[in-house]
C-alpha cells in the first residue's frame, strides 16, 4: 500500500498551471513550455526535465491519436508543484479528456514481447509507465483523466 499522503493534504507553493487545450498538432509547443517552466521551477535537471517532457507529450500524443482518432479533440490541463506536510513534494500533471472509448485494447500488448512481435499500440503508455513514477488513468462518465506524477524528493 503507497503511504504517500492523501490529494487532499498538500499545499501548492509554486503555483499551479490550468489551462484548456485543442487536441492537435499545433497546440503541443504551448504544452511543451508549460511543461518545460514546470520543471525548471521544480528544480529538475536537464535529464529528469526530459523525461517529463517525453511522458506528457507521448500522452497528449495518445489521447489524439488513439482516443480522438487524428480529429479535433479538446483536453483540460493542469500541473501543479505539490508539497506535503511531511515535507514529500510531488509534480503532478493532469490531462482530462472527453473520450468516451475503451483504451484497455491499448494496454493489450504484452510487456516482455520478443522484438519480432511488437505491433503497433500500448507502446507509448509503456514508455510513459517507464519514467513516471505514478500512471494513473481514472474513466469518467465522459471521458478520462490521467494523471502524471513524478516523485521530487525520493
Amino acid at each position: 500500500m503507497d503511504s504517500r499522503p492523501a490529494d487532499a493534504d498538500y499545499e501548492s507553493h509554486a503555483g499551479k498551471i490550468s489551462c484548456q487545450l485543442n487536441c492537435e498538432n499545433r497546440c503541443i509547443d504551448v504544452l511543451r513550455s508549460m511543461v518545460a517552466e514546470m520543471s525548471r521551477k521544480a528544480g529538475l535537471d536537464a535529464c529528469h526535465s526530459n523525461r517529463v517532457e517525453l511522458a506528457v507529450d507521448e500522452l497528449f500524443a495518445n489521447i489524439a491519436q488513439h482516443g480522438y482518432g487524428g480529429s479535433p479533440g479538446h483536453i483540460e490541463f493542469e500541473a501543479d508543484i505539490r508539497t506535503y506536510p511531511d515535507g514529500r513534494r510531488m509534480l503532478v500533471f493532469e490531462l482530462r479528456d472527453f473520450v468516451v472509448s475503451d483504451w484497455n485494447y491499448v494496454r493489450a500488448q504484452p510487456a516482455a514481447c520478443a522484438p519480432e512481435k511488437i505491433r503497433p499500440g500500448g507502446l507509448g503508455l509503456r514508455l510513459i509507465e517507464a519514467v513516471v513514477d505514478r500512471f494513473e488513468q481514472r474513466k469518467l462518465g465522459d471521458g478520462n483523466r490521467w494523471r502524471l506524477v513524478f516523485f521530487l524528493n525520493d
